[in-house]
């Protein structure tokens, strides 16, 4: 029986490397090693939650706790670097590498490979995707100038939320005693661009813009 336990962790390794390879391979914060431990660490503690007595009670509690860790673990590379985060991929992925160590911990050997198989092809393949789809926007910078107040300035991001436009980045300097001028980053498509113009133009708390 442990010779079995034995290839079920080397094999959990193996999933978490190859999912691991990817990441290292674009220069994430959580790659090949990291991975590597978190499926093995994963399936080892899986396998000691299935030989450690009541076969309901300990697997569930000690799941349960595998799935907070990573938890931590996935928070620590999520970063907010001004109106966006990076690191939410990654984290996701520590979230599924954790999985597959579990299943293979409980010798789902079929099931795994197949979740690998459809997670490598995410990392790998949908990215070009994804780059395509964002093309299909533009990023606009509107400078906005409003009293200064944070008041005023929540308003105008409203209207930015309001009518669906994505604010990437924020930048704010002051122009005159009393005014402050935003610099506003925006994903945007054409007919976005004239909803959240016309919004600005017809709301009171902009004193001007120009895009």
């Amino acid at each position: 029986m442990q010779e079995e336990y034995i290839i079920r962790i080397l094999l959990a390794g193996l999933a978490g490397g190859l999912i691991g390879l990817e990441r290292a391979y674009h220069d994430k914060s959580a790659g090949f090693r990291t991975m590597i431990l978190i499926a093995t660490g994963s399936a080892f503690f899986t396998i000691i939650s299935d030989v450690m007595g009541d076969p309901i009670r300990d697997n569930a509690r000690i799941a349960a706790a595998v799935v907070s860790g990573v938890g931590f673990l996935g928070a620590g590379v999520i970063i907010k670097d001004g109106m966006s985060i990076r690191g939410l991929t990654t984290a996701a992925s520590i979230w599924l590498v954790a999985s597959l160590g579990m299943g293979m911990g409980l010798g789902l050997y079929q099931l795994v490979w197949v979740v690998t198989g459809s997670i490598l092809v995410v990392l790998w393949f949908l990215p070009p995707f994804e780059r395509w789809v964002d093309g299909l926007h533009e990023f606009l910078t509107i400078r906005i100038t409003i009293k200064n107040t944070d008041k005023q300035e929540e308003k105008v991001l409203k209207l930015f939320a309001d009518s669906n436009v994505r604010v990437v980045h924020v930048r704010r300097s002051q122009d005159k005693t009393g005014e402050r001028v935003l610099h506003i980053m925006a994903k945007t498509t054409p007919a976005k661009r004239a909803t959240i113009g016309k919004a600005l133009a017809n709301n009171k708390s902009v004193l001007r813009f120009d895009a």
